[in-house]
């Protein structure tokens, strides 16, 4: 992307992007089912939007910032529960305009490419550097934004975060966003690790398994590969990861070795 090139040519240095198999289900195997929000509804259509632009300004979402900065929760329902922290703060500030502005799903759609993104600990670096101009920040950010088709609402709050010299919390504001986002749509998050790529088609029953032994509305599932399980796949869901289920090859020889291990300390041999 231009955007990634413009801070390998700034700090002379080579840039990477990890990918991740994302999917997405509900019952019908759609990306998201039609969430209720208190009064609102969310019609989740991926990575489309059909929100007007017109509506938001700048000021709109600045306007939430000094709440954030003075530790006072300017946030509402399920938003309020992340104040706490500054991270998730502003989380909260951006996910409640997201919400009142029926793009809930498109903004976090952003976060999700933006959270890639900046796994790239140069690229990290560079936005969150004090020693690089806020303008040429801002320009690469323009352009990764343009190239990536982020919803405004998204690009004026990274500006925002520059202006305030709060980039280095974006990584956690991103975590705290979708959690937010996570329990808005009651979506349940599960991480399939497999030796090799999993297809969707079989990821999308996995989540439906998972979607009847956590009673969620949707189910979003991340792949992730791990060449040591040999064969088979694990699986990861519930809060933080609490939930799990290992139909690993490896899983299963490990089971059999601390079963021998048990055998020979109880002198069965």
């Amino acid at each position: 992307m231009e955007a990634l090139q413009q801070v390998a040519s700034v700090r002379s240095c080579s840039i990477g992007a990890a990918a991740v198999v994302d999917c997405a289900a509900s019952s019908n195997f759609q990306p998201l089912a039609r969430a209720s929000l208190g009064r609102k509804s969310v019609a989740c259509q991926g990575v489309s939007t059909s929100a007007s632009l017109s509506s938001f300004t700048f000021n709109s979402l600045a306007s939430k910032v000094p709440a954030v900065e003075s530790g006072k929760k300017g946030c509402r329902g399920v938003v309020t529960m992340r104040a706490d922290t500054a991270a998730g703060g502003y989380a909260s500030a951006l996910a409640e305009l997201a919400q009142g502005g029926n793009i809930l799903d498109a903004i976090y759609r952003d976060v999700e490419i933006l959270g890639d993104m900046l796994k790239n600990k140069e690229v990290f670096e560079f936005l969150s550097s004090p020693i690089v101009v806020e303008e040429k920040k801002k320009s690469i950010l323009k352009t990764f934004a343009d190239d990536a088709k982020f919803h405004d609402y998204t690009l004026n709050f990274l500006y925002i975060l520059i202006d305030k010299k709060r980039f280095g919390l974006i990584n956690d504001i991103c975590k705290e966003f979708s959690g937010i986002y996570y329990e808005l749509t009651e979506t349940q998050l599960a991480t399939v690790i497999s030796a090799v790529k999993i297809e969707k088609a079989q990821l999308a029953l996995i989540a439906k398994k998972i979607q009847s032994l956590s009673n969620a509305k949707n189910v979003r599932i991340k792949n992730e590969i791990d060449p040591t399980l040999i064969a088979g796949f694990k699986v990861k869901f519930g809060k933080d990861g609490s939930r799990s289920v290992d139909l690993s090859v490896k899983g299963q020889l490990d089971k059999i070795s601390a079963q021998f291990e048990y055998a020979e300390k109880a002198g069965a041999y």
